[in-house]
């Protein structure tokens, strides 16, 4: 009988609402090699635009696992897990070129992934989340410095063409 090569893959593990972390923490210490991809979002908070970090796919991580050679039984019993994810009794595993994509985007000690398309872009309709303007939308229309950008408003039925600070503005939804 000839013993079939088991090679390592990654899986999808569904955890508890915003339990993550833990997840990700209790597995590690089981042992398993984990990816916990997250993304940095500005939100409003109150009167103020904050940034925080949070999982890029809520609810999910990833996990290296070698199936038929390690044992995925203690998965399901971990604290912030739910389990593996299975469409009946298959378990389908994540691509390897996913997981290196993440990581080739991610910063190496937060696991942040860096979005290209986060940025608002020249022509994008924006919306002014701080400052006297707070609350209209206008165009983009070009980047001024690193920290200051020209915004086309609509004020007053004019249209006027406004110097805001990048951070102050959010793609408009």
């Amino acid at each position: 009988m000839v013993r079939e090569e088991v090679m390592p893959g990654w899986y999808a593990v569904h955890t508890k609402p915003r339990e993550e972390d833990r997840a990700q923490e209790h597995l590690a210490r089981q042992g398993y090699d984990c990816f916990l991809p997250r993304i940095r979002e500005r939100r409003r908070r109150r009167d103020r635009r904050i940034e925080v970090v949070q999982a890029l796919f809520p609810r999910y991580l990833f996990i290296q696992l070698e199936l038929g050679g390690q044992s995925v039984a203690a998965i399901r019993s971990t604290r912030g897990v739910i389990g593996l994810v299975r469409f009946g009794e298959q378990m389908p595993s994540v691509p390897d070129e996913l997981i290196q994509d993440l990581w080739a985007h991610a910063e190496p000690d937060t696991w942040v992934v860096c979005l290209d398309d986060s940025e608002p872009q020249i022509g994008d309709t924006v919306e002014v989340d701080d400052g006297p303007f707070a609350g209209l939308r206008g165009i983009l229309q070009e980047r001024t410095s690193e920290e200051r950008v020209i915004v086309l408003l609509d004020i007053l039925g004019k249209q006027s063409r406004v110097s805001v600070s990048r951070h102050a503005l959010s793609r408009a939804s």
